[in-house]
């Protein structure tokens, strides 16, 4: 019924799914939520809207939004499925045709109405969750491998820290794991691997070694050994491989990674006869039509290829700029056009809608994605520098976000000399600036101030992204208020980055304390540290003293650690696992106070709150 045939009807396919989430999330009665359905279908996947036959809207609605409700999980019930049992033949029809079911919509019950490949809706629903709370998710009644789905997904789309955290709380330490878990396990190593935390990645691997499962272990092996290999340690990854190969000898993979412990050994004259043996291996084994296959005759054949392969693997992940390159993306960023809108908005209440970008500026876009992101799983997109002449000859590409994010993210890279620390720093400052200008540009130009820009709609987010990597820098400074009340209270009031803490505790600092408290009550029943404690501050500034120790009481039952720990005179460093918090535990109490016992003090309430906390009930 749907046919993913290009970007369009991919971006469109994507908005269809994301509204019919939404609308299934805001309710639990069927007919009602069909009804929104149909009418928002036409808004927000208009060019899907326009294909259907005149006619056959409210059936073809029926069949997707089905679909969709049966595969939604709900947070509000437990992540458990509402899911409709199928209609009676001689039952009124669903699609509310007043006709019965079997002469009505019985026809669409066998075809598909979304692509092949596997149907998931469960990242848009995590995208109603903010990120900080994924650690706090029930993940043992979703799907492993629909979770590592979504995760791969993320990671594709350059959405690390998400797709980390996800995983990182999926296979917490503690957790049951078995065989299901082996697509999440070889994802959160990659993404460790992405992200440059090594010693994360070793302590993946080295925990997943002394699973209980068979398969599980006989991945992490492989891993091992692979890591040893890149180590230069030759004895040690032939003693891990040889484990691998004992707990699960038919895995694939193996060949793969014997050629490659070879070639580190220069090895190749083996590597050649080991090739033809794992090529004839894996055709019995049923492997005949698969790429790896393909690669053992290669290697067979001529050991060369392996050689080759593996040179410009390297070569390809160990670029460097030269300082002319650094020269000539400085001359580039210190005249950068004027800010123009380049996007198009579509407000309906008080939300914006997904940014879409006018016809010229798509294909620039599609361009830059076309030479430096659509084989980046196979080489490094910035392993030379021909970019810097295209966005040179391309100067449409600074109205753009998405280009925008990636050049930053090109400027904090390693492509460039560490001598070149304070240069970069002042193009990243002019980058940021500058995308926030082209922010207010669009929105205005579009007649969207003081409208809402959903973190939901995907388009949104490279814009959204800058917007809090400039709260980052911007903090505990002036600038850093203005940009957080921007972003939680107009922009992203779900606050799916979690920055409203931080807004209630500068807004402490700056003495608006019944501004924090008006934050506060945005989010009722929040348990989050900043909301909690937050709440006692801003009534403490209030001068409401019986309401603060009310305030401070529920929150030291919710977050004892945590009062305990902002308290404390000298306390420990827990242990901390980057981009994980425990809810309630010892790391969350310290990172609350790492982030606002200044905050406090500054507000003169840590004297109070030892005082009150130390007090009798």
């Amino acid at each position: 019924m749907i046919t993913d045939t290009n970007r369009e009807e991919s971006a469109d396919l994507d908005a269809l799914l994301r509204m019919g989430v939404h609308v299934a999330l805001a309710g639990a009665d069927f007919k009602q939520a069909f009804e929104s359905f149909l009418a928002e279908l036409p808004l927000r996947a208009p060019d899907f809207a326009t294909r259907m036959p005149p006619g056959a809207e409210r059936s073809i609605g029926l069949a997707l939004f089905r679909e969709i409700w049966n595969h939604t999980p709900r947070p509000d019930l437990g992540w458990k499925r509402l899911t409709l049992p199928k209609p009676e033949r001689n039952a009124p029809c669903p699609c509310g045709s007043g006709r019965k079911y079997k002469q009505c919509c019985t026809p669409l019950e066998g075809t598909p109405p979304f692509p092949s490949g596997g149907f998931t809706v469960l990242s848009y629903v995590l995208e109603t969750v903010p990120v900080a709370d994924y650690g706090n998710l029930p993940l043992r009644q979703l799907d492993p491998e629909e979770v590592a789905h979504v995760a791969s997904e993320w990671q594709a789309d350059d959405r690390i820290e998400p797709a980390t955290l996800l995983l990182e709380a999926l296979l917490a330490p503690g957790t049951k794991l078995d065989s299901r878990h082996e697509h999440a396990f070889d994802t959160l190593c990659d993404l460790y691997l992405d992200d440059g935390r090594a010693d994360e990645r070793l302590a993946l691997v080295e925990r997943f070694m002394r699973t209980q499962d068979k398969q599980l272990r006989a991945a992490a092996w492989q891993r091992r050994a692979a890591l040893h290999a890149d180590s230069g340690e030759h004895i040690q990854a032939w003693e891990v491989f040889k484990e691998a190969q004992r707990l699960e000898p038919d895995n694939p993979s193996l060949a793969h990674l014997e050629l490659v412990l070879l070639a580190n050994q220069n090895r190749y004259d083996e590597a050649r006869t080991r090739a033809a043996f794992w090529a004839k291996r894996l055709v019995k084994l049923g492997y005949a039509d698969e790429p790896i296959v393909a690669l053992m005759e290669d290697v067979a054949r001529d050991p060369e290829v392996l050689r080759a392969m593996l040179a410009e693997q390297s070569e390809d992940w160990d670029a460097e700029a030269t300082p002319e390159d650094l020269d000539a993306l400085e001359s580039m960023i210190e005249n950068l056009p004027v800010p123009s809108c380049q996007y198009r908005l579509s407000p309906q209440d008080a939300d914006a809608g997904p940014l879409h970008a006018l016809p010229e500026l798509a294909a620039v876009e599609q361009d830059w994605d076309d030479m430096y992101w659509g084989d980046a799983d196979e080489r490094n997109p910035w392993s030379d520098t021909s970019w810097l002449g295209w966005l040179g000859s391309h100067p449409m590409a600074w109205q753009s976000f998405a280009v925008i994010e990636d050049v930053i993210g090109v400027v904090g890279d390693s492509l460039f000399p560490e001598d070149a620390d304070d240069r970069l720093d002042r193009m990243e400052d002019s980058l940021f600036d500058h995308a926030l200008v082209l922010l207010r540009r669009v929105l205005a130009d579009n007649g969207a101030e003081g409208l809402t820009l959903e973190w939901g709609w995907m388009e949104n987010r490279p814009a959204l992204r800058l917007l809090m990597q400039k709260i980052d820098m911007a903090r505990y400074s002036q600038g850093e208020l203005p940009l957080l009340e921007w972003l939680v209270l107009t922009l992203n009031p779900n606050d799916n980055g979690g920055q409203r803490e931080r807004l209630v505790h500068a807004y402490c600092e700056a003495g608006r304390p019944t501004d924090a408290l008006a934050v506060c009550d945005r989010y009722p029943g929040d348990d989050l540290a900043g909301i909690l404690y937050g709440r006692v501050l801003a009534l403490y500034l209030l001068s409401r003293r019986g309401d603060a120790v009310a305030a401070l009481a529920h929150a030291a039952k919710r977050l004892p650690n945590v009062l305990k720990t902002l308290i404390a005179a000298r306390p420990k460093t827990p242990p901390l696992t980057p981009g994980m918090v425990t809810h309630g535990g010892d790391d969350e109490a310290w990172r609350y106070r790492v982030a606002s016992r200044e905050t406090w003090t500054k507000c003169e309430a840590l004297d109070w709150l030892k005082e009150t906390a130390g007090r009798k009930p």
